[in-house]
């Protein structure tokens, strides 16, 4: 291999870049909620939800009517180590590897961004809104816009609305001619490379991990995403964490004298949690 500088910084730097390339689902959810956690915070975080008010109408001789502001609350907690730990023996680093970047540090940077997406579209289906369907519906073009009236019914803000599809709905959408194409000009921007268009003023994004026959309206509020690493080991000479849009990546190099093989470890806490179902609806119209 090459006489290139090999660090646990440059290996996290670049398992990291492959986000930028490959998330989907981590990008169009809440992730405000990384700084909560770690300086003695504990592993659960108190995330208050706002507060419903009415209008009242005057009455001088009844007086304002006085309501109280009640808040909700949901409880956010640490999620658990998600790993990718590969092993480099000696013959490897003489004979095999040509581009570390390339052949190590990207696929560990693949694979945890796969495993973030897995971990959003699990918690996305275990509390989303569950819409009725219009008798007779069997398009998605027809499912989308029963989904849409359903969000808004619950009086989910417009704003910041995406429409979340899988490979094989994406095929059904992309014969529609109501779809307004995206944008086809180069970027190498996940989101970019992920939105096959817009319906109804929204960005249609598709993800490899939703199911077959799934259609998602998500609102960002929704769903929240939580990316933190470990704290660094006490006793490992060469480890180092880095982040890249609320996303974290810790990377550990050791080595067995025995075996004379190194292990490079890469790590991070991924959690996801519906803190507003009513703000994201899904249905499976196959």
């Amino acid at each position: 291999m090459a006489n290139t500088l090999i660090t646990p910084t440059n290996v996290a730097r670049a398992a990291l870049a492959t986000y930028q390339y490959n998330a989907v689902l981590p990008r169009v959810v809440n992730r405000n909620y990384v700084t909560e956690f770690g300086g003695g915070s504990g592993d659960t975080v108190t995330i208050r939800q706002q507060a419903r008010l009415t209008t009242n109408l005057f009455d001088r001789a009844t007086g304002v009517v006085v309501q109280d502001v009640v808040e909700g609350s949901q409880q956010l907690q640490v999620g658990d180590i998600y790993d990718a730990t590969v092993q480099i023996t000696q013959e490897q680093w003489d004979l095999d590897l040509t581009d570390f970047s390339y052949q190590v540090a990207e696929p560990m940077g693949k694979a945890i961004v796969r495993t973030s997406e897995e971990v959003i579209y699990d918690a996305m289906k275990t509390k989303a809104y569950e819409a009725n369907l219009t008798a007779g519906t069997d398009s998605a073009l027809d499912a989308l816009i029963d989904l849409r009236s359903a969000l808004t019914a619950e009086e989910v803000p417009l704003n910041d609305r995406v429409i979340v599809i899988g490979p094989n709905v994406t095929a059904e959408l992309l014969k529609d001619p109501n779809l307004i194409k995206a944008n086809e000009a180069g970027n190498s921007d996940a989101l970019r490379n992920a939105q096959i268009g817009r319906l109804f003023g929204m960005p249609v994004l598709e993800s490899v991990v939703v199911d077959d026959g799934d259609a998602w309206i998500v609102q960002r509020e929704a769903v929240t995403f939580v990316s933190i690493t470990p704290q660094t080991p006490r006793g490992a000479a060469n480890a180092a964490v880095e982040t890249f849009d609320n996303q974290a990546f810790r990377v550990v190099f050791g080595y067995d004298q025995s075996k004379k093989q190194d292990m490079v470890s890469g790590d991070a806490y991924l959690t996801a949690k519906v803190i507003r179902p009513e703000a994201i609806v899904g249905v499976n119209f196959v």
